[in-house]
Formats: structure tokens, C-alpha cells, sequence
């Protein structure tokens, strides 16, 4: 058990009255409070409201103050203290016939109305015992109620970084490192999804393969550097130039693909086209000598070759792509025979 000394603020005009509340907590030195405290009562005694008001709002631990006093009353000591220290219970004190005047003083925030019965010496530290618990538990949920918040702030930070960590990690995982592509890994789980969309719904798949015709003696010539800028160039080019709804894609090494669902055959050739003159414009722009890159398309889609499987729609492309490196910076759309280029 430890000891705190709490101040009380008698505000009382009747010295007869302040003599008997006095006395009552004199007979209660200490008052036994929660967990275990002992209270010590001091008291510092008010004659009018003025003489109050000019108190220092920082030495209040308790204010009894009468419901009539010379120089106003005890809602004005209410109103005073409620405004510059809210925290602070306040217990009004009146006589027995005084009912009505409780209920508006417990209306208006006072903690208390002690009726004067004559039986202070018991009901006034009871009633201050009361009021000082009270207080101390307001005390330790405004305690607990802050240290919550700062933990769901906390938490709410680590969360919020987790998820981005999490997003990133994301990003990370379904993308070529050196292109800013998607990669293979994620590539294939689009090509599933989406081909289960179109074998059970019917909607128009289309798959594209590009190679990069002249790349590999390029890259022998003027070193891997050079090269993989180029590589960054045709991923750049591709990514402009493919629809909102297109999956494009590092396939390996300088063989770029270009999931197109939603696409009917001539606009896959379209965005085929659209994807080479571009990349003929922006390689020529780099003004690299001797060395000419361009690239193969080969464009297979599900209404036109009728593939039985996901991975057959994509080796059509495959060989349509090889069918497009015979004649370099060409475009073929895969049929059955094979007999007619784009």
C-alpha cells in the first residue's frame, strides 16, 4: 500500500456547514481507495465563488461546493470547473427539500448531490470515496483507451506495411527481372485461366510468339550490354503497343509472347503489325551500324487452328513464329496446312 495526497476544494458560505463536512473528514483522515491506495484528505476552504476562481485549476483533486453561496451559486462553480478541468468531479451539497435542484445539478455534470441530513460524518466520505474511485478508474480506461490506440495505430502501420510488402513480393514474383514484363511462372497461370474461359464460355483466344530476327549476332558483336538493351526496347515496344486486356510476356531468352484474349483474328494481326513497325522505327532510331534487328511474329488463335489444349494453341504459335524467321520481319497467322502467311 502506498500513500497520495488528494486536495479537496470546499466552496461554502455557512461556516456552520464547512465546520461539519470538515469534521467528517477529519474522522476519515484516510480514505481507502482502489487497488489498494490510501487517500490522504487535505482540504483548502472557499468562502465565495470569487475567492474560488482564483484557485489554481491544477491543485484540484475534488470539489464540494454549496448549492447557494453569498456571491452566486454552486452551478457557477459547476460551469467554472467543468470548463477548465473536466476530469475533475464535482459534488454539490444542498438540504433535504432540495430534490429538484439534485437532479438539475447531476444533469448539468455535477458527480454528486450530498444531501445535508445531518449524518455527514458517514455519507460525506462515503460519498467522497466514491467520487475519488471513480476518478481513478476514468483514470486508468483513459490510460488503457490511449495505449489501445497506440497499439491499433502501430498495428495499423505494420499492416500497412506488411501489405505493401506483400504487393511487392507479388510483383516481384510474376515478373522478368530484366524486362519489367510478366515472366513464364505467371504467364502460364494467365494462359490456364484464360483458356478455361474460352473453352467454357467460347470467348476468342488468340496467342502470339515473337522472335528477335539478328539478335544473337548482335549481341556477339557489341556484348551483352548492348543487348540487353535491346531486349528492354522490344519489351517497352510490345507493352505500348498490346490492348489493356493483353497478357505480354518474356518467354525466354529474346522470345517475347502476347496473350490476347477477347480477339478476334484479324485484330490479333493488327496488334502484330502494330508491335513490328514500331520496333522497326524505335531500333533504327538507336542508329546501331552493321547490325539489324528486327522481329518474327507468329500468331495462332483458337477459331482458326482449333488446338485441343492451351499448350497446343501456344506451339502453334511457335510454329507459326518459325514459319515468320524464313523470311525475317514477317508476320504468319498458324493454319492447319500452314499455307498462307499474313
Amino acid at each position: 500500500m502506498y500513500s497520495t495526497k488528494k486536495r479537496i476544494y470546499l466552496i461554502e458560505s455557512d461556516a456552520d456547514i464547512a465546520a461539519r463536512l470538515i469534521n467528517a473528514m477529519m474522522m476519515h483522515v484516510s480514505i481507502e481507495g482502489m487497488c489498494g491506495v490510501s487517500q490522504e484528505i487535505d482540504y483548502t476552504i472557499c468562502r465565495t465563488t470569487e475567492e474560488f476562481f482564483k484557485t489554481s485549476s491544477a491543485d484540484w483533486d475534488l470539489i464540494v461546493t454549496s448549492s447557494h453561496l453569498h456571491d452566486g451559486s454552486g452551478f457557477d462553480v459547476l460551469s467554472f470547473a467543468r470548463g477548465l478541468r473536466p476530469d475533475i468531479a464535482v459534488i454539490m451539497t444542498g438540504e433535504p427539500e432540495e430534490t429538484s435542484i439534485a437532479v438539475e445539478a447531476i444533469r448539468a455534470g455535477a458527480a454528486d448531490f450530498l444531501l445535508l441530513t445531518g449524518h455527514e460524518e458517514v455519507t460525506f466520505p462515503v460519498t467522497v470515496q466514491k467520487c475519488f474511485a471513480l476518478q481513478s478508474i476514468r483514470t486508468e480506461n483513459d490510460n488503457l483507451h490511449s495505449e489501445l490506440s497506440h497499439s491499433l495505430s502501430e498495428l495499423a502501420v505494420a499492416n500497412k506495411e506488411l501489405q505493401l510488402m506483400i504487393q511487392r513480393l507479388e510483383v516481384a514474383a510474376r515478373t522478368d527481372d530484366l524486362t519489367k514484363l510478366s515472366n513464364r511462372r505467371w504467364l502460364n497461370m494467365m494462359l490456364e485461366h484464360r483458356w478455361e474461359e474460352t473453352s467454357r464460355n467460347g470467348v476468342p483466344l488468340a496467342f502470339m510468339m515473337i522472335d528477335l530476327d539478328g539478335f544473337k549476332s548482335l549481341n556477339d558483336k557489341y556484348g551483352h550490354q548492348k543487348g540487353d538493351e535491346i531486349l528492354k526496347l522490344a519489351a517497352r515496344v510490345l507493352d505500348a503497343n498490346c490492348r489493356s486486356v493483353d497478357i505480354s510476356a518474356r518467354f525466354g531468352g529474346d522470345e517475347f509472347c502476347l496473350l490476347m484474349p477477347h480477339a478476334d483474328p484479324d485484330s490479333a494481326k493488327r496488334v502484330g503489325f502494330r508491335v513490328s513497325n514500331a520496333f522497326n522505327e524505335a531500333y533504327a532510331a538507336m542508329g546501331i551500324e552493321h547490325a539489324m534487328v528486327s522481329m518474327s511474329i507468329g500468331i495462332a488463335h483458337w477459331e482458326v487452328s482449333s488446338p485441343k489444349t492451351c499448350h497446343e494453341l501456344v506451339r502453334h504459335a511457335d510454329e507459326a513464329m518459325y514459319q515468320a524467321k524464313l523470311k525475317k520481319n514477317s508476320i504468319v497467322l498458324f493454319k492447319s496446312q500452314q499455307s498462307n502467311a499474313a
